[in-house]
């Protein structure tokens, strides 16, 4: 299957005006965080029903031999009620904080942190912040192995490094060896490998080992694709252009079952969704800085692993596919109204506006039919998106992470 062309369905797109903006209302205030947050994720932290906030904040990256090459802090946003937040004192990580997932570590009742650093000299690739409740965090890093990387992305005019190994720029947190002990699985970017931290009893992440990945790795989602019971992988390629589909062996071990055009270059951010309704996981893809779409890659009934039908959901109406209006640094795929579809929504920040698609389509197996809706911000520059429900009113939000004014913005359910 590797190579495998993807072919090009028709749009099918149903555009609307700011005015038709009808499934959120923008929520008036707005909450400070720390410099230039790049990923934000919403989970009841503290037991009491209303998701809390938590954003990574990358700040300014500058040379990695410098003493601070970049910021090295979370923002805790702690619910005290629907729509009340207190901010917590900063979580400290490795430097220029990438990305941050949620997920039980240590078997406690509370979720933990897990965190990856993209530009930390120190070695400090991972954080996991252990959730202790009213006692605050526990910070316990991890570190990649020195031995055996590469680096192979940008250097400077003296050909050096413009960031450091391996350049960890997400993760996937999931059991994926069988053993109940959820692992991770990490894209290093600057390296060309996937880094996998088996879970451990007692350490809570064991000895990682490396799993070439040639194409610079930049986002990574784990699900069950073939529906054998082990955790499969998909990964954009940011420097090849391309999506890597990876079969998991479920013993920890990943190897490539397909390798496919993105059909733009630099692919961005991936998720996974049944957007079709026909039962299989299809792959949505956004591209950085190239293109103002959003490729949707629907996965074929008959083979595994497997997508020959794809479809282009534009952010405009312009006829000029390499004109970037827009420019996506994250999206996300949900059932944002509540009608059983997956709907997209995703954070421009050249445009500084926040693209809504609700899914209006009919029958499952075919195209997808979208209805637009622009929600946009003038003094801020939307970077990162969570969907979870922070008025507690039974309808999904939207938090918004936003650079310039470095804070958190609502768009709320109606």
């Amino acid at each position: 299957m590797n190579g495998a062309r993807a072919v090009l369905f028709a749009f099918v797109l149903l555009f609307g005006a700011d005015a038709s903006a009808d499934i959120f209302t923008k929520h008036s205030g707005r909450l400070q965080v720390g410099s230039n947050p790049v990923c934000i994720i919403a989970e009841d932290l503290n037991a009491d029903g209303i998701p809390d906030i938590v954003t990574a904040d990358r700040g300014a990256m500058t040379n990695p031999r410098e003493e601070r090459p970049a910021n090295d802090e979370l923002s805790l946003l702690e619910s005290q009620g629907p729509m009340q937040f207190v901010a917590r004192p900063p979580l400290r990580a490795g430097f220029a904080p990438y990305c941050v997932v949620a997920a039980n570590i240590d078997a406690l009742k509370a979720p933990d942190l897990v965190v990856a650093s993209f530009h930390d000299a120190r070695r400090r690739h991972i954080t996991l912040f252990r959730n202790l409740g009213e006692s605050g965090f526990e910070p316990i890093t991890f570190s990649a192995p020195d031995l055996n990387l590469r680096y192979a992305r940008m250097r400077d005019s003296d050909q050096e490094p413009i960031y450091t190994l391996p350049g960890i720029t997400s993760l996937a947190v999931r059991e994926m060896n069988h053993d109940e002990f959820r692992d991770v699985v990490a894209t290093g970017w600057s390296a060309d490998v996937l880094i996998f931290f088996p879970g451990d009893r007692d350490a809570y992440f064991g000895e990682p080992t490396l799993i070439p990945a040639p194409g610079g790795p930049r986002d990574v989602q784990a699900a069950d694709l073939d529906g054998d019971g082990d955790v499969d992988l998909v990964t954009t390629m940011y420097n090849s252009g391309e999506v890597v589909v990876w079969k998991g062996a479920g013993n920890g071990a990943f190897t490539e079952a397909n390798r496919f055009s993105s059909r733009a270059p630099l692919p961005h951010k991936v998720r996974l969704a049944d957007f079709n309704g026909d039962g299989k996981l299809d792959i949505a893809v956004s591209h950085c800085f190239t293109t103002d779409a959003i490729m949707l890659f629907f996965a074929d009934q008959a083979s595994d692993f497997a997508y020959s039908v794809s479809q282009e959901i534009s952010m405009s109406q312009r006829d000029n596919r390499q004109a970037v209006d827009d420019e996506i640094r994250d999206f996300v795929a949900e059932d944002l109204n509540g009608d059983g579809r997956i709907d997209l929504a995703a954070a421009c920040y050249a445009s500084a506006r926040v693209c809504v698609f609700v899914n209006v389509s009919g029958n499952p197996g075919g195209g997808i039919a979208f209805h637009r809706e622009i929600y946009s911000y003038k003094d801020a520059r939307p970077r990162a998106l969570s969907a979870a429900d922070f008025n507690v009113d039974g309808k999904m939000d939207l938090a918004v992470a936003l650079w310039q004014v470095n804070a958190v913005a609502f768009l709320l359910g109606q």
